[in-house]
């Protein structure tokens, strides 16, 4: 589907970028996020009572969109907002929801969605952090690691072993911790380009019952929900369409015996970007409530990826000759960085296999 605005998208789309003018480019990027916060633009989808304004999906999504090519970190904003805040308004208690989530909404506090450990691979089963349950709660022990942006965060939605299940998906649990409980600790590891990603650290890390996300032992169907409100591939569009937004000006500036072939490859890979931003539009828009359908996601992450994969190894290939520092800059770290974006949030494979029962079932 092509995603056109309607009245009060465009009404939002307008106050974001008020929001930015006003702001001017002295503002950074946390005083941006609150100041977005402060007119409920954030988590628009949000019901009112938590901050938001009871929006669509599809509203909150084209609000996201302009925030990250306007160059906020949207890897903070979907799993901070959608990976663990839906969670919360799925499945957390009242208490939970009013403690954390005002506060996401206001741009004031941010969340790690913590499910990776460095000896589990993409088996989100495998899952060898502890939590031990005590008198007064639990104790949490254990490694997260490839988390971006973890050094914003206030805290952690983490999943844990509870018990010694009956099979892998049995002892599954997801506990709240804030980031500045004792034992909390964060390492960087340096990368090729972009943030750094974390490993977070949680060594005897005491939090009370009340920190218990679902129910205990059975948290499994709700990581899978967890990792399905941030998997239509929003981030990685936000990254092809500013890689992409570079690539134009290069091809502009190229000398004219060479510019109108590059307008022919520009235009191949704009397509490729804008049909992938069509798959996104059609996930989000068909969602249910704040439930996206996993086979569309799949379709959608697999296209953004692969989109913003493509503009990245294009322009490296044949626009660095052509480039100032400052977009040259871009251009290698977008090959840098591109290569992630076949593992990161759910490996391709993950979205294949999705797809392939899918077709194989009759029901795409």
């Amino acid at each position: 589907m092509r995603f056109t605005p309607d009245e009060v998208t465009r009404g939002l789309l307008d106050e974001v970028d008020r929001v930015f003018a006003d702001a001017g480019p002295g503002a950074s990027r946390r005083e941006l996020f609150a100041l977005l916060g402060d007119r409920r633009l954030v988590a628009v989808h949000y019901p009112e009572e938590y901050g938001g304004r009871g929006l669509r999906l599809t509203d909150h999504a084209a609000v996201a969109e302009r925030m990250g090519l306007a160059g906020l970190p949207d890897e903070v904003h979907l799993v901070t907002v959608q990976g663990v805040g839906c969670s919360l308004l799925t499945a957390g208690t009242e208490e939970q929801r009013r403690r954390w989530l005002p506060r996401v909404a206001a741009g004031r506090a941010f969340a790690s969605l913590l499910l990776s450990e460095p000896n589990a691979g993409s088996d989100l089963t495998a899952i060898e952090t502890t939590a031990v349950p005590d008198a007064d709660g639990y104790v949490v022990t254990g490694r997260k690691a490839w988390n971006l942006y973890a050094d914003w965060s206030d805290f952690g939605l983490v999943s844990v072993r509870t018990r010694a299940g009956r099979d892998r998906y049995d002892g599954i649990s997801f506990l709240l911790v804030p980031f500045d409980a004792p034992g909390v600790v964060l390492h960087p590891v340096r990368r090729e380009a972009g943030e750094p990603y974390y490993t977070v650290v949680l060594d005897g890390v005491r939090v009370g019952r009340d920190a218990l996300i679902g129910p205990e032992h059975q948290g499994w169907p709700l990581l899978i929900r967890a990792i399905g409100f941030e998997r239509a591939g929003f981030d990685y569009l936000s990254r092809a369409q500013r890689w992409l937004r570079t690539a134009g000006e290069l091809v502009d500036a190229a000398p004219s015996t060479e510019r109108a072939r590059l307008r022919v490859d520009l235009l191949r890979h704009e397509r490729a970007v804008a049909n992938a931003r069509a798959l996104a539009f059609r996930a989000v828009n068909t969602a249910d409530g704040f439930d996206m359908d996993e086979v569309a996601s799949a379709y959608s992450k697999l296209a953004c990826g692969e989109a913003a994969q493509g503009v990245a190894r294009w322009a490296a290939t044949e626009l660095t000759g052509l480039a100032d520092a400052d977009r040259l800059r871009v251009v290698r770290h977008a090959l840098a960085e591109a290569p992630e974006l076949s593992i990161s949030g759910g490996a391709v494979e993950l979205q294949l296999d999705l797809i392939a029962v899918d077709q194989c079932t009759g029901s795409a």
